[in-house]
């Protein structure tokens, strides 16, 4: 019994070594990191319209084709009930109607704003994504959300 254990563990050992990974880089999106996060946003509630009025700043807008608005009721965005919008504009302002998305019975209540830029990336490099595009990759999201106080008559 011994032999065939001397016999098989360094045989074990062998295939154990043979078949870890040697990729020790865990996967990340590191390379498409030449996007650029809105800025400033600010959200102000109108009420005769029943809208909030969201605005902000991007520096740099190669490559963005639309803006992606999250909207959540608690300051910590994805914890939250989220409402996600897309723009479909390259203006940097947007106007949300609340008042459907408000529950029954609720005066007032305040919503947070934030925001990412939607990109179309074109590399080709098949280095970096094997000769594909990166089509509407939603960049960094805003590093200060906005909120707004929402008050229903």
């Amino acid at each position: 019994m011994k032999k065939i254990l001397f016999l098989i563990a360094p045989i074990l050992i062998i295939v154990i070594a043979f078949s870890c990974s040697k990729d020790h880089s865990a996967p990340t999106f590191a390379k498409y990191a030449v996007t650029s996060e809105p800025t400033d946003v600010e959200a102000t509630y109108d009420p005769p319209t029943k809208k909030v009025n969201v605005t902000w700043n991007m520096n740099n807008t190669t490559n963005v084709i639309d803006y992606y608005v999250v909207i959540s009721d608690s300051i910590d965005i994805d914890f939250g009930n989220l409402i996600l919008r897309q723009t479909n504009s390259l203006e940097k302002s947007y106007s949300f109607d609340v008042e459907k998305y408000i529950p029954e019975g609720i005066s007032s209540i305040i919503l947070f704003f934030t925001l990412s830029a939607v990109y179309d990336i074109d590399y080709n490099n098949d280095e970096i994504i094997n000769n594909n595009d990166l089509h509407y990759f939603i960049g960094p999201r805003a590093d200060k959300p906005d909120s707004a106080l929402v008050v229903i008559d």
